[in-house]
């Protein structure tokens, strides 16, 4: 019998949590499902605990891979190795309720939906605190851009969604360049507002790192999601333009302020329609204000929407 779901978990160096994540999947309330876990040629033992996992439960496949490719690369392996009508990825260091499979497999076949959306728990040591996903399910204009949908983790896919993704090659915030082409794609999207999945802040983990090489993973993921919005919004992206002009000169300013970053202009001279200097300019104009305005006064000013500079 062909399964139902896939649930898709990359690996690469996370021993220490991974039997807690595939322990979580394997006691699922909804049965019908494969587990098929990309060994993206992890160095520490988890090859031979995906091994032993296999040899244990019939529902866990293994895929070793030849070469490191990354998380998204791995996604995409997965995805071509898995045969559900819904596909979910659980990241190797987090964990799920026992029910999320088959609350939103369940959803999913109640309302046709191409998507299922749910909120999350963010855990941090024994901390843990809710995460609610900001998510428009009657406009999905409204997800497009750099908001908070980015997430892969805590949705559900209809498998011929998934097909017409292109997964990115770089591995910073690779979440946002998959979500935003499915979103595109997806006619239905539901939201379950409860949370079924636990992500663990990993200081560890390849999202962390803020080095030069992750500063170009990421700006090359912006440049991929503005192109692809460019082209399918067609006229309409004008109407997205401002808050993505936003969120790359914020990012450009995490540059700036990073010393460690030795090549500057080659991460910096990018989208210039984003306006940089002169919203570089105002920025600076507005955090002066803020040390000098009273903080009462400061806030009136804010609430009352005094506008001092528009990219557009």
């Amino acid at each position: 019998m062909s399964p139902d779901i896939s649930i898709i978990v990359p690996v690469y160096k996370v021993e220490e949590y991974l039997h807690r994540c595939i322990d979580s999947i394997l006691s699922q309330t909804f049965t019908n499902f494969e587990c098929i876990i990309v060994d993206d040629c992890s160095p520490d033992k988890c090859p031979e605990i995906c091994d032993n996992y296999a040899k244990s439960d019939a529902r866990v496949k293994i895929i070793h891979k030849v070469k490191n490719e990354g998380l998204p690369q791995a996604r995409k392996t997965g995805f071509e190795n898995s045969n559900g009508a819904y596909i979910q990825f659980v990241d190797s260091d987090d964990w799920i309720e026992p029910d999320m499979a088959e609350k939103l497999y369940a959803i999913a076949l109640k309302t046709n939906a191409d998507i299922v959306v749910c909120d999350f728990y963010n855990n941090k040591s024994d901390e843990y605190n809710y995460g609610i996903q900001y998510f428009d399910t009657d406009n999905h204009f409204n997800n497009f851009g750099f908001i908070h949908c980015c997430a892969v983790w805590n949705k559900f896919f209809r498998r011929e969604i998934i097909t017409h993704v292109e997964f990115p090659k770089f591995g910073k915030y690779e979440d946002r360049v998959i979500t935003q082409q499915a979103i595109f794609y997806a006619k239905e999207i539901i939201k379950l507002p409860i949370p079924l999945y636990h992500y663990f802040y990993n200081n560890e983990s390849m999202s962390r790192k803020n080095d030069v090489k992750m500063y170009f993973e990421w700006r090359e993921n912006i440049l991929f999601v503005i192109n692809f919005l460019k082209c399918n919004l067609k006229e309409k992206y004008f109407l997205k333009e401002n808050h993505i002009n936003n969120y790359v000169n914020n990012f450009k300013l995490m540059i700036l302020k990073n010393m460690n970053l030795k090549q500057k202009k080659y991460l910096l001279n990018f989208y210039p329609e984003s306006g940089f200097k002169k919203w570089l300019f105002f920025y600076s104009i507005k955090k002066t204000l803020e040390m000098i305005i009273p903080h009462g006064l400061f806030l009136f000013y804010k609430k009352n929407k005094i506008t001092i500079y528009h990219n557009k």
